[in-house]
């Protein structure tokens, strides 16, 4: 069996609910891979599906042993590990990598995430041009260093050129950081008016940050009705589920989300809270 195969065959184990079968299956392959850092990314993404934290474990440092020399092999790495959340050992490889925008862009991530905000201002300060995810980030880091009023301008500029979903969570998530929630609902209530997947899951995501598991429940359902492959409101529904003791519900969606969008972080969010369960 190659490792198409083999991948195909532990997915159809997972979506069947089988861990205890899919567990091994993953480790057989990532045994036959060990000197192939991209299988063995894969297998970490999938053990974290399942909730299998030791076996994940013992994955990431044989990936560290055999990170490639060329440098486009070796952001993807860099990638594949900020996404499972491997901040630290992402940032190991960056350490030597030379600037470059996108150097830069993964350097800001491990710094937020490892709340080193100056560095991740720095680090996005030093790129030639923010696209719209690099000024999500820049807001997100300015509203951890509590610098809201500059955060909500910045998230209000992003509006001005932009209507897409990321940037309508961007400016809800900004002002109720800073404790604006009143501005949040309105902003929420005129984007529900269109009636579209993105507003009904803008609505759910405040709903959500509001604490109403239900009603983002709820609204995410009418976005999926909408748009069956929205990522934002599969990434709530499935967070409320976990929130809501659903941890089977939540990792059918987390499940789905890694179907769209392989090694997504919304998935190790919405895994995050199942943890355990």
């Amino acid at each position: 069996m190659d490792n198409t195969e083999a991948l195909e065959a532990i997915r159809k184990t997972i979506k069947e609910g089988k861990n205890e079968d899919a567990g091994p299956q993953i480790m057989e392959l990532a045994s036959r891979n060990q000197d192939d850092p991209m299988t063995l990314l894969t297998c970490a993404s999938m053990l974290l599906t399942i909730g299998d934290d030791k076996d994940f474990q013992a994955i990431i440092p044989v990936i560290m042993s055999h990170v490639p020399e060329e440098d486009d092999a070796k952001y993807q790495v860099v990638q594949g590990l900020i996404s499972l959340g491997c901040l630290k050992d992402a940032g190991k490889i960056l350490a030597d990598m030379p600037a470059s925008d996108k150097v830069h862009r993964a350097r800001a991530a491990v710094f937020h995430g490892t709340n080193r905000y100056e560095d991740a201002l720095a680090a996005l300060g030093a790129m030639s041009e923010l696209t719209e995810p690099d000024r999500v980030l820049k807001v997100q880091v300015l509203g951890s260093m509590g610098k809201h009023d500059k955060a909500i301008a910045l998230a209000q500029e992003i509006l001005k050129g932009s209507n897409s979903y990321r940037a309508g969570r961007c400016y809800i998530s900004a002002l109720v950081l800073a404790d604006r929630t009143k501005e949040a609902a309105k902003y929420a209530k005129e984007r529900l008016k269109e009636k579209t997947a993105d507003g009904y899951a803008l609505m759910a995501f405040y709903q959500w940050l509001d604490g109403n598991t239900t009603a983002g429940g709820a609204f995410s359902s009418k976005a999926l009705k909408i748009e069956n492959k929205h990522l934002g409101a599969l990434e709530t529904i499935g967070l409320c589920f976990a929130e809501k003791g659903s941890f089977w519900e939540a990792k059918i969606a987390a499940g789905a989300i890694n179907e769209i969008e392989p090694g997504s972080p919304a998935v190790f969010r919405i895994l995050a809270v199942c943890k355990d369960n």
